[in-house]
């Protein structure tokens, strides 16, 4: 009888101690349709809105205020079905404590740089015409670029006092050349506005990267959100460091409209891309959604001709 009563009285507090934790998979898939510029085949394609992925997260209350939280996102194509980069993870993994203190994570978490952009764009779009895609040296202003995920990184996270929050990263480099990464950040948010000033290098392996400062602000009318974006590349001309992207959001309908204008400083003409489109909300939890850009052609990603050129896109978001 006493040993049932031991073992009764295990079960309940292995139970209790399940009732305080969760497991959630969720998801998304994104499937469309676009042209990406004259001459180019009119194609299915993924991934234009949102990342098509995989999401295993959770978070379990370890008592006393404090959390251990913990996220494992897999990106694929869904219009081939084929992983996106045959890594577990590769849309960002990381744990987690979280208390009084904060948020003190670890894995493979999103940067302080592509954390703190703010883009009127919120979707990819047309490919090769994406609204972020001059900012980190990208097409013929090839810089260092950062990606979106930082490997072997720690982040810190401060809380929130009267909406300033203290963002901290270091990513160790783990060989004997090239850049530790590590990066600081002042991100404000409270009421219509919200901006950040982020310091950042990205940890190399083979060259010494010099940091890249971004500033970058939103402010919410009502009628509609503005956002701008500006980023001095460091290590580059004075004439080639510097990008812009300034846009805007307004609520039309049951969706809402976007437009960005994005310029990536170059000798002679700079680089220049323009997108627009409108995401029609069918429900909570899926999206019909349209795209247009245009190019110069001074900024010609791979496979692109070397002229100024515009693309259009459609397509069918679903978040599970």
């Amino acid at each position: 009888m006493k040993k049932t009563l031991i073992a009764l009285a295990t079960l309940a507090a292995a139970g209790a101690a399940f009732a305080q934790s969760s497991v959630t998979l969720s998801g998304t898939i994104d499937v469309g349709f676009e042209k990406r510029w004259s001459g180019d085949p009119f194609a299915m394609t993924g991934n234009r809105n949102a990342t098509s992925n995989w999401t295993l997260s959770g978070s379990e209350d370890l008592g006393g205020g404090l959390k251990a939280n913990f996220r494992i996102s897999t990106a694929f194509n869904p219009d081939t079905g084929t992983a996106a980069a045959n890594v577990l993870g590769d849309n960002g993994t990381f744990l987690e404590l979280q208390g009084g203190f904060g948020q003190i994570r670890a894995g493979r978490p999103v940067h302080l740089l592509w954390g703190n952009v703010l883009s009127a764009n919120g979707t990819k779009g047309v490919s090769g015409h994406d609204s972020l895609s001059l900012l980190g040296g990208n097409g013929k202003n090839a810089g260092a670029t950062h990606g979106v995920y930082a490997s072997n990184a720690i982040q810190y996270f401060s809380p929130r006092m009267s909406g300033l929050q203290i963002q901290v990263e270091y990513a160790p480099k783990e060989v004997t050349t090239g850049t530790n990464g590590r990066g600081i950040a002042l991100n404000y948010s409270e009421g219509p506005l919200a901006l950040t000033f982020t310091n950042y290098i990205g940890a190399t392996s083979t060259v010494n990267q010099k940091a890249v400062n971004q500033l970058a602000a939103a402010y919410d009318f009502g009628v509609a959100r503005v956002f701008f974006t500006w980023r001095d590349q460091g290590g580059k001309l004075s004439n080639q460091d510097n990008s812009y992207a300034l846009g805007v959001t307004a609520p039309v309908g049951p969706g809402l409209v976007y437009a960005s204008y994005n310029v990536n400083e170059l000798v002679g003409t700079d680089a220049r891309t323009v997108i627009a489109g409108y995401k029609y909300n069918l429900s909570r939890r899926t999206t019909a959604y349209v795209n247009v850009a245009n190019r110069n052609k001074e900024w010609a990603p791979a496979g692109a001709p070397t002229k100024s050129t515009s693309g259009f896109g459609f397509g069918l978001q679903h978040n599970f």
